[in-house]
């Protein structure tokens, strides 16, 4: 039992090491300590000691399992968190300098990775660099995460003239992400844009289901109501979008106005 938790942690040791960006020294240490405490045991069960054997392992064990813990933890230098906070530095930097030279800290660190060229389009979006924005973004055209489509959606919003991009870019991402309630709510609210009420109403209804704590959904299906002059179903949709709006005054300025034009339609 002893020996198959050493290479359960052995195994989380080289993740965090080698793919989550953990501090290297304590990764290694920690799978050298996991891997003598495993060899050791083989050998010296072969010899009969089966109590220096349960100790040798419990050993490697336990301070390896410390290795882990430490570098979750954000121990040392080349953490989880310093990866973290290099990335968000490069997003938030003040000048393309700046964020150029946060880019090449955490290259020098982790190597180049999606994450990092990411956080530097993003950058060049902020600062309406649509050119190395779009470079970077098309070397990352293979990237199926939620945060490349969002990432393109805004360069799209930003630069682009045809909202077609967007809604192209937002199937492709419903596509790849069919739970991402997210990406049904943006996809809906395009199609309303273009107004094409009869996809807006099905990805709004999608969205809803898919994240039922959401107003923005029932609250864009009560204004299409509105629209259509459906003022009794819009009426219901605002009620129950209100109940989830919460803090966000945002939503509710548009919940409050539209249900006064509700209110004078039907008074």
């Amino acid at each position: 039992m002893l020996i198959i938790l050493s290479v359960l942690v052995l195994i989380v040791l080289f993740l965090q090491t080698f793919f989550l960006g953990g501090t290297v020294w304590l990764g290694i240490l920690g799978m050298l300590l996991c891997l003598a405490g495993i060899i050791l045991s083989v050998l010296l069960k072969k010899k009969g000691k089966y109590k220096v054997v349960y100790l040798s392992v419990s050993a490697g064990l336990v301070l390896s399992a410390l290795c882990s813990v430490w570098i979750t933890a954000g121990f040392g230098a080349g953490t989880l968190r310093q990866k973290e906070a290099l990335l968000n530095e490069i997003t938030s930097a003040e000048t393309a300098q700046a964020a150029e030279q946060k880019y090449d800290s955490y290259t020098d660190i982790y190597g180049e990775d999606d994450s990092a060229a990411l956080c530097l389009a993003k950058y060049y979006i902020k600062a309406s660099e649509a050119d190395k924005s779009d470079a970077l973004l098309v070397k990352l055209q293979n990237q199926k995460s939620k945060e490349y489509y969002l990432t393109k959606v805004d360069w799209y919003n930003k630069f682009g003239n045809d909202r077609h991009y967007v809604i192209a870019t937002l199937l492709d991402a419903v596509a790849e992400h069919p739970t991402w309630a997210k990406a049904h709510l943006m996809l809906g609210l395009s199609y309303y844009e273009r107004e094409d009420n009869t996809s807006a109403i099905y990805y709004l209804k999608k969205a809803h289901l898919l994240d039922s704590s959401d107003g923005y959904s029932l609250c864009y299906l009560g204004v299409i109501s509105y629209d259509r002059g459906s003022y009794k179903a819009a009426e219901e949709y605002l009620r129950e979008a209100e109940k989830l709006a919460k803090n966000d005054n945002y939503l509710k300025n548009i919940i409050d106005t539209y249900k006064e034009c509700v209110a004078r339609e039907v008074a």
